[in-house]
């Protein structure tokens, strides 16, 4: 499905969606610029995906003594941990024609293992969930 990742006009339209406003707008952007230029849609909305499933074992995690269903946290945080890498390595593909300014700024602002990058992390995925939420309304559509 084509979707137009025109930054300006589709971010709008996710926030309105959504209802919310995304915490790592501008490092969204960078990536849909990326994603644009190197013709990575479909790298870019796996990727999404993975952030949606990401933010619900956070969910899932953080809930989970109020969640009957939930047997084993230890599996539930495996598969966190699994599927945290698995995004990081989603957005280094996708990031790795970026120039070399834009590709530190990333390390630094979420590969390198902080707590600050921990949280800008789960904000960059939970923007990402956002996105897909967003995408998945306008496949509906059609």
């Amino acid at each position: 499905m084509a979707i137009n990742l025109n930054e300006n006009f589709f971010l709008k339209e996710v926030e309105e969606y959504t209802g919310s406003l995304l915490l790592k707008k501008d490092d969204i952007v960078k990536l849909i610029e990326v994603v644009v230029a190197e013709k990575k849609e479909e790298e870019f909305e796996k990727l999404t995906f993975t952030a949606k499933y990401i933010c619900g074992m956070i969910r899932v995690v953080k809930n989970a003594p109020g969640i009957p269903e939930v047997n084993s946290i230890d599996h539930v945080k495996n598969d966190l941990n699994e599927n945290m890498k698995k995004g990081i390595k989603q957005l280094k593909e996708i990031i790795a024609s970026s120039n070399e300014n834009e590709k530190d700024y990333f390390e630094k602002t979420y590969f390198t293992l902080t707590t600050q990058n921990f949280t800008n992390l789960t904000q960059l995925f939970s923007d990402l969930e956002s996105v897909k939420k967003y995408i998945n309304y306008l496949k509906r559509l059609t």
